[in-house]
Formats: structure tokens, C-alpha cells, sequence
């Protein structure tokens, strides 16, 4: 393994030992709020909803990372032999993406519906706050790791490179096997 992946390694360390066990706990608080719940205001159940929502999300980012992408991710690495079969990474990234859009979504809908302060916001403004200012910079930080190793690391690069030509190879030759019956 080179120095970028042991790098890597910590990053990924981090964001499963200290960033999502802080923001799960953020999201606890907001969500069972005192003050939320005591409010007469309507916007109270869109943003109860928006936090479940939220909530949701954020766990199925989180668990997706640790079981498939931060594995995949330390696999591409680690591969010695040509013969290693590797996961289609460039997919795993992009629902990553997918994902992380889609909080950022429920963020900036719950900081509008906050921004009246129709009750006691402090933990739902700390909430966002922490998204603003924790999540999106270390998942910054994360995507332009990812995009500097297949850019500048040798043996991430190969590998990636190798991986996606594989799967590109891979589906075209599946379709090429199982055309499309017509009648």
C-alpha cells in the first residue's frame, strides 16, 4: 500500500469515528427538540419531516460509505493482480453524490424554514450549521482526495483505471451475449 492510501485510510477514519457519530447525534437533538415539539407553528411539521428525512438519508449515506464505497475505495489500492476483481467504483461515487445532493437539499430547506425563528431554533440552526460547516467541507475534502488518486497515484490510478475498462468491457460484452429478443 502507498502513502496516499494509508492518507486515505485516516480520512476514512475520521469520517466514520467522528463526523457521522456527531452529525447522527445532531440530528437526534434537532429532531427531538423540546422546543419543536411545544411549537404551535405550522412550519413545525415540515420541518419534522424535512429531519426525518434527513435523518434518512444521512444513515443511508453513512452505512453505504462504511459497508460498499470506503471498502471499494481501499480494494482499488490494494489490488495486486490483474486478475483482482474490483467494483465498479465510478457507480458507488456517483449515488455518493447522489446522496449527498439530496441532503444538502433537506439542509438549506430546513435552514429557510428555521431562518423565521418561530420557536427556540438554537439546535436546528446548530444542525445546519454543522452540515455547512463540518459534512460539506469533509465530504470536500473526500471527493478532491478521490479525484486527486485517479489523477496523481500510480497504483490507485491503474487500478481504477483498469477497473473501469474491465466493467466497460464486462457490459458490453453482456450485451453483445443477451441481445434483446423482438417480436
Amino acid at each position: 500500500m502507498c502513502k496516499h492510501a494509508d492518507n486515505t485510510k485516516e480520512i476514512i477514519d475520521h469520517l466514520i469515528k467522528d463526523v457521522y457519530p456527531l452529525l447522527n447525534q445532531e440530528i437526534d437533538k434537532a429532531a427531538h427538540c423540546t422546543n419543536l415539539e411545544l411549537s404551535n407553528v405550522p412550519e413545525k411539521e415540515m420541518v419534522k419531516d424535512l429531519l426525518i428525512h434527513l435523518k434518512n438519508e444521512f444513515h443511508s449515506l453513512a452505512t453505504y460509505e462504511e459497508k460498499l464505497v470506503f471498502p471499494s475505495v481501499l480494494k482499488v489500492f490494494n489490488a495486486k493482480k490483474e486478475q483482482t476483481v474490483l467494483p465498479n467504483l465510478v457507480d458507488l461515487l456517483r449515488l455518493t453524490r447522489s446522496k449527498e445532493h439530496k441532503i444538502n437539499d433537506y439542509v438549506k430547506k430546513i435552514n429557510i424554514l428555521i431562518s423565521n425563528h418561530l420557536w427556540e431554533t438554537e439546535l436546528q440552526d446548530h444542525l445546519v450549521e454543522m452540515f455547512s460547516n463540518n459534512f460539506f467541507k469533509e465530504k470536500a475534502v473526500w471527493n478532491n482526495m478521490i479525484e486527486d488518486r485517479v489523477a496523481s497515484c500510480g497504483c490507485f490510478k491503474k487500478n481504477y483505471f483498469e477497473m473501469a475498462r474491465l466493467y466497460e468491457h464486462n457490459s458490453l460484452s453482456s450485451i453483445r451475449n443477451n441481445p434483446k429478443k423482438t417480436h
